[in-house]
């Protein structure tokens, strides 16, 4: 009976760590909420972020309904949102005059967020 009570309670706290864990996986990323087709062009600049503030939704609204893909240009780098975060990207993308200059909240793994949230990113000045 002892051994089955302290496997259930290293179980439960082994449950507990691994929660912990996951929520402190989470993270902001901040960068320019655009299509992938148009975001192909911007990463051929010396600073694509900076070159895609100037992108504008309606266009990334238009071609991701295009059969296009929305992602994040993060600096240097282009990071995928999964399948959910392109659908809170369209709601946002919905909402009167939105900024593509976004933060993302979620969870990165390589090149992909999984989204949980995403807001216009505070104003820079």
């Amino acid at each position: 009976m002892r051994k089955i009570a302290l496997g259930l309670a290293a179980a439960m706290a082994l449950g507990l760590c691994v929660r912990v864990s996951t929520a402190a996986d989470k993270e902001k990323v901040s960068g320019i909420l655009i299509d992938d087709h148009c975001a192909a062009k911007f990463m051929k600049q010396d600073n694509p972020e900076q070159a895609a503030a100037s992108h504008k939704a309606a266009c990334a609204v238009k071609c991701a309904k295009d059969n296009g893909h929305l992602v994040l240009i993060h600096g240097k780098k282009e990071m995928k949102l999964d399948k959910h975060g392109e659908e809170l990207a369209m709601e946002y993308l919905s909402k009167p005059n939105p900024k593509t200059d976004i933060t993302v909240e979620g969870t990165v793994t390589g090149d992909e967020i999984k989204v949980d949230s995403i807001e216009a990113a505070p104003s820079k000045g």
